[in-house]
């Protein structure tokens, strides 16, 4: 390919989407392009388990009305470009885009990923909300591999903005450019992995905390009520702000900065990171300190003064 059929490709509209699977995953992602002005046509083999994804979608996006991320009218329009539907024919046959949210079983997406292979037009990108498959695997079972490729969200993907782009090793660098530029371009934040391994980033990182969650529980040294708690109301909130390397830049600073205490890989790491260019560390503490404030009022752990109060 090209450089400017490279560039078409990647410029190539997508105006429809089909969502397979409208079960917790994927009745969110319908919430989601829906709210952002897509026809959404919302796939699944059971119309019992369609009825229940409409519900929830419609409940979803009434409480993004309440909370004036849309207005009711666009709540109500929202809904109206949901289109759901057993057959997946109707639902992949003119998308631009499909996203596949079935059983985290390999044998049943491959199933999947095979039927909308076989019927998707041939430019659709084919992606899958797998949370620790790997799309080696999966795509091998399609004639288009190179389309197929793992858009992993963080529940619920209407609202969390993650999005782990994960290509195998078949997937073409076109694919993995066009699904970062629309997730952006929707005001996801798309990240993709050096290298493809099981879980991803953001899982292995949840999984690892799990873990330790459950030990600290089952060998007697907490409750599952103070476990939640020593995270949410400590490294939690940071966590939402940053994550553990700038954490550790924060407490040790001029030890960050010796030459020899850190991994070349890491040190690296440190020297490339966008929000720490150009600013010093006194910069990013104001920075830390005025997010931390936001974040700890909307949680109500600290107060609202009043004009008169701040004034006395």
């Amino acid at each position: 390919m090209t450089s400017t059929e490279s560039h078409q490709v990647i410029e190539k509209a997508i105006n429809r989407i089909a969502c397979i699977g409208a079960g917790v995953i994927g009745h969110s992602w319908a919430t989601f392009f829906s709210m952002k002005g897509y026809t959404v046509y919302l796939h699944d083999i059971n119309e019992e388990v369609i009825q229940r994804g409409l519900r929830w979608i419609k409940t979803a996006l009434d409480l993004c009305a309440e909370k004036r991320l849309i207005d009711e009218r666009d709540a109500e329009a929202a809904i109206n470009r949901v289109k759901p539907t057993i057959n997946m024919s109707e639902a992949v046959s003119d998308a631009d885009y499909i996203v596949e949210s079935v059983l985290e079983n390999y044998d049943v997406k491959k199933k999947v990923f095979r039927e909308i292979d076989a019927m998707a037009p041939e430019e659709a990108i084919i992606a899958s909300s797998s949370s620790f498959l790997l799309m080696t695997e999966i795509q091998k079972v399609t004639k288009r591999p190179e389309r197929c490729i793992e858009v992993h969200p963080y529940n619920p993907p209407h609202l969390i903005p993650l999005v782990e782009i994960v290509p195998g090793q078949a997937t073409s660098m076109t694919t993995v450019a066009r699904t970062f530029q629309f997730m952006k371009s929707l005001g996801k934040v798309p990240i993709v992995p050096k290298k493809e391994v099981a879980g991803y980033i953001a899982n292995r990182l949840q999984r690892a905390l799990n873990r330790e969650a459950h030990d600290l529980v089952n060998s007697g040294v907490a409750s599952v009520e103070d476990v939640d708690k020593a995270l949410s109301a400590g490294p939690g909130i940071r966590w939402a702000i940053y994550g553990p390397f700038l954490v550790s830049y924060f407490n040790t600073p001029s030890h960050l900065m010796r030459e020899g205490t850190l991994s070349g890989m890491v040190k690296e790491g440190y020297r490339e990171y966008s929000l720490l260019k150009g600013k010093t560390f006194d910069d990013m503490v104001r920075w830390r300190d005025s997010m931390l404030v936001d974040t700890l009022r909307v949680l109500q752990y600290l107060p609202e003064c009043s004009a008169e109060e701040s004034l006395s």
